[in-house]
């Protein structure tokens, strides 16, 4: 009898709840973090590693081969910077581009069989063009890989990776510098991050890394795995160092992809970042693998099927601030018409996404909002996105000290 009593009681308070009227407005705003720029589900980027002053003909001609080149041949003719602006740049004007970059001589792979040409970044006056041209591009950016890669071997496996062979971190360190040193002398300023050659380090490398200055780097290859072997933990991004460096996780193949293994990214918000080299033909007979030039076809589409998917085109350092502003701030002292953030990250002024609940202080006449930032000044127009019915607007924002205003305006901006 309780239990039939029970039962007749909870019905009938759903019954009266529902005809009641709807639920006040919150008396604050609601602000909450986005994990991605823009509230994407995903970022993409496409990592192309050993970029270098240098090219290769195994006949020793005064040019290289198809696929020789690996960026000494600059913008020229048949180069392999001409070939990633036909086949994939000017075809997907949405992909940004990370380019793993050597910065002086790189080394051959075995004693005797040397590049046709190869020379640092900083070689003559066309050599820093081309690299400062690239690098000037708003979906391209230059990463660190070394200053020489490696040093050469009898055969291929004496092969010693450039952060496998320092015996200490001073040693690390002063070769990093001279790399850093190169790449100032060509860009102005030196590159936030970077990828160990060969994926290949000892103990002492991440500390050389953390005291290098770097704010991001790679150092793990393991295509996502979509069994459930492997936990997810294994492809975020993770802080490393006394300095806070973001690792980032590589995560696609980019010749043995697959659609599940790109919606497995994407459901779990994670980093689609795609692995490739900037050239097959190697000095010591080999093919390089995977590289841009063998894999094109499959490059074109991946891009393919991430057009119409809820992703965000970036580079590496992008993805980096992002992340890094995301997880080292806390929005807290929530008002009606204000809030605080709180971060202690590197990057100075990240930017940050965030979804505002402002239904406390808009309606019908005044749907829209607007931010003033602590300071003074407002996020530009385009970086909002406004909710007309639920009030629940998204806007991207400098991460400052002080207090952001929010107000509710009757007409969008802009």
């Amino acid at each position: 009898m309780n239990r039939i009593k029970s039962k007749i009681r909870k019905r009938y308070s759903t019954l009266r709840s529902s005809l009641q009227p709807p639920v006040d407005r919150p008396l604050r705003l609601v602000v909450e973090k986005a994990r991605w720029y823009g509230n994407a589900a995903s970022p993409v980027v496409l990592m192309i590693d050993d970029l270098a002053n240098a090219w290769h003909s195994r006949e020793g001609k005064d040019t290289w081969d198809r696929g020789g080149d690996w960026g000494g041949g600059h913008d020229g003719e048949g180069s392999v910077a001409r070939f990633i602006k036909d086949n994939l740049l000017d075809v997907f004007p949405e992909l940004h581009v990370t380019f793993f970059t050597v910065a002086g001589r790189i080394s051959h792979y075995t004693e005797g069989h040397p590049f046709t040409f190869a020379e640092p970044m900083n070689f003559d006056e066309e050599s820093r063009n081309f690299f400062r041209a690239l690098n000037d591009n708003d979906r391209i950016e230059l990463a660190y890989h070394g200053y020489d890669h490696g040093t050469p071997g009898r055969t291929l496996d004496d092969f010693v990776q450039e952060w496998m062979r320092f015996s200490s971190v001073k040693e690390a360190c002063e070769q990093t510098e001279k790399g850093l040193k190169i790449f100032e002398d060509v860009l102005g300023a030196r590159p936030l991050g970077g990828k160990y050659g060969g994926w290949s380090y000892n103990d002492l490398a991440d500390e050389s890394i953390d005291r290098s200055g770097f704010s991001w780097w790679c150092r793990d290859w393991m295509p996502r795995d979509t069994s459930g072997v492997v936990m997810d933990g294994y492809y975020e991004p993770q802080f490393f160092g006394e300095n806070l460096v973001v690792a980032l996780p590589t995560t696609v193949h980019g010749f043995h992809w697959q659609k599940a293994q790109l919606d497995r990214l994407i459901e779990r918000g994670q980093i689609i970042s795609i692995e490739e080299h900037i050239a097959p033909v190697r000095p010591d007979g080999l093919v390089q693998s995977p590289n841009v030039y063998d894999d094109i076809s499959e490059l074109q589409g991946i891009y393919r099927y991430l057009r119409g998917k809820d992703v965000w085109h970036a580079t590496c350092s992008e993805v980096a601030e992002y992340f890094t502003a995301y997880s080292r701030s806390l929005v807290y002292d929530m008002k009606k018409d204000g809030f605080r953030i709180e971060y202690d990250g590197r990057p100075a002024a990240p930017l940050l996404t965030i979804i505002i609940d402002a239904s406390a202080i808009c309606d019908p006449a005044s749907p829209y909002i607007d931010v003033t930032l602590p300071g003074g000044g407002s996020p530009r127009p385009e970086d909002f996105v406004f909710d007309e019915k639920r009030y629940r607007h998204m806007v991207t924002i400098p991460v400052l000290p002080g207090e952001y205003k929010v107000t509710a305006r009757a007409r969008r901006d802009g």
